[in-house]
């Protein structure tokens, strides 16, 4: 792969544990509401359906938010009221995500192998920040949706953060554990891409061509060869 020197990431659920995190924080929430044994799969899916709707349809409007009105609509749908604290114990929790435990390895093999490093995130600066030390180095550039007002698949944001980067898309490899929001992207401006598949997910013929992988560490060892 000659001429190409950048690696940029999806961040949640790619490098760290946004999936766990979410569950936990939901359980969590449900504790707080007396409801210890409610079965969480119904909220979680209406929390990430609802987030979704919310970051595709205009105007942009700040992650934080985004959260916010996302777990409002799935404790209505499991019948809780959303309480101040709820969102608070969300926001805190998922701004200090642990990082996969093949990722910090990784990532320092391809920073050793002379790669750039970066992340491109549907997220806010802030919300990022706690997650970032637990990779164990720090990234080149970390490139989020605040920053690009514009949320994944919208190209735009890939578009800002190669811009950033001083690169073309065909200058980088991306990794992602999302089909529809990345490998999307990838397919679209003729990215080189690896799917993370941590979840053991059926991979969507309409959003190749990709290199499929089991985790970070497997990309990692596929680029550097």
């Amino acid at each position: 792969m000659v001429g190409v020197r950048t690696v940029t990431f999806d961040f949640y659920g790619t490098l760290v544990q946004w999936h766990e995190g979410v569950e936990a924080c939901f359980r969590d929430t449900v504790r707080r509401h007396g409801q210890p044994a409610k079965d969480l799969a119904p909220l979680i899916h209406a929390f990430h359906s609802e987030g979704r709707r919310l970051r595709d349809r205009p105007p942009w409007r700040p992650y934080r938010d985004v959260l916010g009105e996302s777990l409002r609509f799935a404790l209505k749908v499991g019948g809780i009221a959303m309480a101040d604290a709820d969102v608070d114990g969300l926001v805190t929790g998922l701004s200090r995500l642990p990082p996969h435990a093949d990722v910090p390895a990784a990532l320092a093999a391809l920073r050793a192998g002379g790669w750039r490093l970066a992340a491109i995130s549907n997220t806010d600066d802030d919300l990022i920040a706690g997650s970032l030390p637990g990779l164990g180095l720090d990234l080149d550039a970390v490139i989020t949706a605040q920053q690009a007002r514009a949320y994944k698949p919208d190209l735009r944001l890939f578009r800002h953060a190669h811009e950033v980067l001083g690169v073309t898309p065909q200058q980088t490899v991306h990794i992602a554990a999302s089909q529809p929001l990345d490998m999307a992207v990838c397919k679209a401006l003729g990215i080189r891409a690896y799917w993370v598949n941590r979840r053991a997910e059926t991979a969507d013929p309409q959003w190749l061509p990709f290199i499929e992988v089991r985790d970070v560490a497997e990309a990692s060892r596929s680029i550097l060869g």
